[in-house]
Order: C-alpha cells, then sequence, then structure tokens
C-alpha cells in the first residue's frame, strides 16, 4: 500500500519506569544547560529502538503482529546508560551504553526486521541507543562524572509522535518474552 500524506511517524521505544524517569531526570538537572539548549521534558524520556518516519496507517496491526513475535522471541536486559555525550549535529545531548547488551541488539534487529517485512520505511541509520536529554547543547555542558543508569529492561512500546503537539501516543506495549498486552 502507499504511503500517503497522513503517514504517521511512529518509534519502537523503551520506556522507563516513573522511579527511573525520576532518575533520569535529576541526572539531567545536572548538566550546565545554557539558553539555547533545549531540555526533553520528563513525560517524552525514552530510547529509541526503530524509528519508522512514513507509515501508512493501515499497516499498524501488522506492526503489532511484528512486535508480538519479536517480544516472545527476546529476553529481558540491563542496560547501563554510563556515557554522557553531545553528538554536534544537533547539539544532542545524550546518555548512552558503553555496551549494547546482546539481548537488546537481537529486539532491535528484530523489530526492524519485522517493520521491514511489514512494507514500511525505517531509519537505515547505524543503530546508537541513547537517551535524548536535550538538543542544541555544547560538549561542555556534560557532567564531568555522574553515577551509571542501570535500566532494567523488560518490554517496550510502539508510539506514534505527533508533529507539533509535543506529544507520543502509546500505540501498544508488549513485555519481552511474553505475547503482546
Amino acid at each position: 500500500m502507499p504511503v500517503t500524506d497522513s503517514a504517521w511517524r511512529l518509534f519502537f521505544a523503551l520506556d522507563p519506569s516513573p522511579a527511573l524517569r525520576e532518575r533520569m531526570a535529576a541526572h539531567a538537572a545536572r548538566w550546565n544547560w545554557d539558553e539555547r539548549a533545549r531540555p526533553t521534558a520528563a513525560r517524552r524520556l525514552h530510547v529509541t529502538l526503530v524509528f519508522l518516519p512514513r507509515v501508512d496507517p493501515a499497516l499498524v496491526g501488522e506492526l503489532s503482529h511484528a512486535a508480538a513475535r519479536a517480544a516472545a522471541s527476546c529476553r529481558g536486559c540491563t542496560l547501563v546508560l554510563d556515557r554522557a555525550e553531545v553528538w554536534p549535529a544537533g547539539g544532542i545531548a545524550h546518555l548512552s551504553p558503553s555496551r549494547i547488551p546482546a539481548s537488546l541488539q537481537a529486539l532491535h534487529d528484530a523489530l526492524l526486521a519485522g517493520a521491514l517485512a511489514a512494507g514500511t520505511q525505517a531509519d537505515d541509520r547505524t543503530w546508537r541507543p541513547h537517551l535524548t536529554l536535550a538538543r542544541r547543547a555544547r560538549e561542555e555542558q556534560a557532567p564531568p562524572e555522574f553515577e551509571p543508569l542501570a535500566w532494567q529492561v523488560r518490554g517496550f512500546s510502539l508510539q506514534r509522535s505527533r508533529l507539533g503537539s509535543g506529544r507520543y501516543e502509546v500505540l501498544g506495549r508488549w513485555r519481552l518474552g511474553t505475547a503482546a498486552r
């Protein structure tokens, strides 16, 4: 089915628990933001697994089936966000892991394969899991030292990004090693 002008921007994501989200927000508060930096609202903090920039809404069901298959075949893991950096392009201030757990890489790969098999377009850049803390930041704004954040990954979601609204709409959630819920 062709992608129309009413295509949706979707992404599979790891969503932090409320307690972890609080720890992430506390970490972000330790950065030395200047007036140019645009910190990410705590409610929007997540790690993108697969970004799907233009999806025909009719394919959401197929993506949900692909997500259920991926969830059933992948196990949970601990993701340790132990690197604080700023990417020069866009000034993306973020936390990232120095090591990607094999089970998390397998989840990304399964979701990407399922999305492509469903006929969607996907971001074709090398996947670099990260938690965006702000945009338009500068490298010297990162804290010199911090306690790494350990994230017990047990599930993921499919979300729609509503451009211009600052909102994400959760379309489905899956627990790793189980069927959809």
